[in-house]
């Protein structure tokens, strides 16, 4: 069940980008109960992901908290992309318009269920 990054041996690199705490740590959580292996980075914003995200060459999936057009082009897309990472965006703009652009949206309420089908689909 878990995501493991394409070609890459060892644990799962995750990364989740919101500014509500709770909120991550709750995806967080989510994902080790799964895979305990899992190395899992948060980061209130993008800076601070795109910091966190020096050194790692592999990532699984990325649970992003900005709209479609705010993530398409952004430095944080690039990093991501450049991972390898398949992106899931969540918030009030990714459920009003995040899947008819084409990207994997977390929608609220969201239930441990819903966080797991994103990590089957990251497989591969």
């Amino acid at each position: 069940m878990t995501a493991m990054p394409k070609g890459g041996d060892g644990p799962a690199t995750y990364l989740i980008v919101l500014r509500h705490v709770l909120v991550a740590q709750d995806i967080a959580l989510t994902i080790t109960d799964v895979d305990p292996q899992a190395r899992v980075v948060t980061a209130a914003s993008e800076a601070e992901a795109l910091s966190k995200l020096s050194g790692v060459d592999r990532l699984a999936v990325a649970f992003v908290g900005q709209s479609p057009r705010a993530y398409e082009g952004s430095a944080l897309a690039e990093a991501v992309g450049r991972c390898g990472g398949r992106v899931v965006l969540l918030g009030e703009d990714a459920e009003a318009e995040g899947a008819e652009l084409g990207y994997a949206v977390l929608v609220r309420p969201f239930s441990t269920g819903s966080i797991l089908s994103h990590l089957v689909d990251g497989v591969g």
